[in-house]
């Protein structure tokens, strides 16, 4: 067994990175642009440290693609600031992003190997007899739902969205290092929780059914906030890093305590920039 080398499963990879690099070009001369190129810059450029500002950039340029001019890092709840802010369709959108990294547990539950030739292997199991129980799909999706929380609180108040007016608000999450990707199944579960998906997909933990970002029985911080203030979960996984994938490969979930009924989801997602937009849940 060799050392472990935590980056493996969450490198920058050559096409990720040839991507950004000729973004970085197309956008140099938009004004809304120059203060995320920068921050890639100053914080040393192409390299894994700065995957979250990356994914920044490519959900710009898919929303440039889309005629859109984002501005960047508008004003949120209290003193804090929200990535994205921009008009579609005639409606306001906040968008908030999150990069979903690789936690310990997954870490810790990936082997490296060398084989009789020098070839470098590696491979990861979460097991729903793992030892340790956070090195489990359980685990992974809990952490998921407490990660995603989060967001909007801090300090025991309310954090970056505000309660909701005119505007949409949306947690964009880059999913790319959750189970694997996960599938629909994974996301409808971090969203709304085991009820929201068929039995055989459903998950426990300490023998309860692991319950969703946007569900009542959540009781994590930033949990509350979450159902008051969030219209959209949007889940991204991408894998080809090409200018009109990023549409291609998001799914939202809507918050049910924020619409009335399937119609009026259907009418928000219809303002969404990037169509044709799925959404996972806005079927009557």
């Amino acid at each position: 067994m060799t050392p472990a080398t935590d980056s493996f499963w969450d490198i920058l990879s050559q096409d990720e990175a040839d991507f950004v690099q000729a973004i970085m070009l197309e956008l140099a001369n938009q004004a809304w642009a120059q203060p995320i190129v920068a921050g890639i810059n100053d914080s040393g450029g192409l390299r894994r440290e700065n995957k979250d500002r990356l994914f920044e950039l490519r959900v710009a340029y898919a929303l440039h693609r889309a005629g859109i001019a984002p501005r960047y890092e508008i004003p949120g709840e209290a003193r804090s600031t929200i990535d994205f802010g921009f008009a579609s369709q005639g409606r306001p959108w906040a968008v908030e992003l999150l990069r979903l990294g690789q936690t310990q547990a997954v870490k810790a539950a990936t082997g490296h190997t060398v084989d009789e030739d020098g070839v470098a292997w590696s491979g990861r199991v979460l097991s729903t007899v793992a030892e340790d129980p956070t090195q489990s799909t359980e685990g992974e999706t809990l952490k998921a739902v407490q990660r995603i929380c989060q967001k909007c609180e801090q300090g025991g108040r309310p954090h970056k969205f505000p309660v909701p007016g005119e505007a949409y608000h949306m947690i964009l999450v880059d999913f790319r290092t959750v189970l694997n990707g996960g599938d629909v199944h994974d996301r409808l579960h971090v969203a709304l929780g085991a009820e929201s998906v068929a039995p055989q997909y459903r998950l426990a933990w300490q023998g309860q059914p692991i319950s969703g970002v946007f569900s009542a029985r959540t009781a994590v911080r930033g949990a509350a906030e979450v159902r008051d203030r969030v219209h959209f979960l949007g889940f991204v996984r991408e894998r080809t890093y090409k200018p009109d994938e990023f549409g291609a490969v998001l799914d939202l979930v809507a918050n049910p305590y924020l619409f009335p009924d399937a119609a009026a989801v259907r009418a928000a997602g219809a303002t969404w920039p990037l169509q044709p937009v799925r959404i996972l849940n806005a079927a009557d």
